[in-house]
């Protein structure tokens, strides 16, 4: 089966990361801008087995404030600041993107249990910040994203970080070979060459767009090895729902809060 991590903007104008992982190795990643351009893509690498995770909202029904599931992984994870935006359907202006390709590509948006590993078909919803913080055993979130007073050198730092958390895949548990991807020397190298002399803002952004797919995809083939235990299922398929690695702690912390609001959990 084939895995694929999305780096979803918000709209066509922006990049979209792509990424395919299949057999523990990623054969190619991209960055592209239109909803054609996102499905053209993804059907060249379908196999009839997919498994697509969105790092966008998917299942989205409130006007306005959180959803729920975004509520308990705020709480669950607000001491390392990994804390999702709030997806609302005011926000969003009515248009989910992430559900519209899904409908596109024939892919269910359900979510994905330990059972369904076998002739998987769907997509799923993901968020990096609390799966970075997870796999690279962080105190606080990774400062990578571009923010109002951020300092360039903290986000080349971070970047540097990323590119070193996504090669250290190879020894976790799956295993991922990132640099099994023939973009990954251009990936890699435009880091390192912003870490050492600096880059422009909109090259670090295409950068980052499509690192973030890869920790996408790896956070799918978690979830496939570990769905239930290591990785949960938090909300559900009518109101939405997020998919996140997580520590026994912050399974603890998911499991009280959703326990108390009644989300559920799996």
């Amino acid at each position: 089966m084939r895995v694929i991590g999305v780096d979803l903007a918000w709209g066509p104008r922006n990049c979209t990361g792509v990424c395919v992982v299949e057999d523990g190795r990623v054969l190619d990643s991209a960055c592209l801008l239109s909803d054609d351009e996102i499905v053209s893509w993804i059907r060249a690498w379908d196999g009839g087995e997919l498994l697509v995770a969105f790092d966008a909202p998917l299942i989205v029904r409130n006007r306005t404030g959180r959803r729920a599931c975004e509520n308990v992984i705020a709480s669950a994870f607000a001491a390392e600041h990994a804390v999702p935006y709030p997806a609302n359907l005011t926000l969003l202006r009515g248009v989910v993107r992430a559900a519209r390709l899904s409908r596109r590509l024939r892919l269910r948006t359900t979510p994905v249990r330990a059972s369904d590993k076998a002739q998987v078909r769907a997509a799923i919803e993901v968020f990096p910040h609390p799966a970075l913080v997870v796999f690279l055993s962080r105190k606080k979130r990774l400062p990578y994203k571009a923010k109002q007073n951020r300092p360039l050198a903290v986000r080349h730092a971070a970047m540097a970080e990323l590119v070193q958390g996504l090669l250290d895949f190879k020894r976790a548990d799956p295993p991922l070979d990132v640099t099994a991807s023939p973009a990954w020397p251009r990936l890699a190298g435009a880091v390192a060459a912003a870490t050492a002399r600096g880059a422009s803002l909109a090259a670090l952004k295409r950068a980052e767009d499509e690192l973030d797919a890869y920790v996408c995809a790896y956070i799918a083939c978690y979830h496939l090895a570990w769905a239930g235990t290591r990785s949960l299922t938090i909300g559900d398929g009518r109101d939405g729902y997020i998919v996140t690695p997580v520590t026994p702690r912050h399974a603890a912390l998911v499991r009280e809060r959703a326990a108390a609001t009644g989300v559920a959990v799996s």
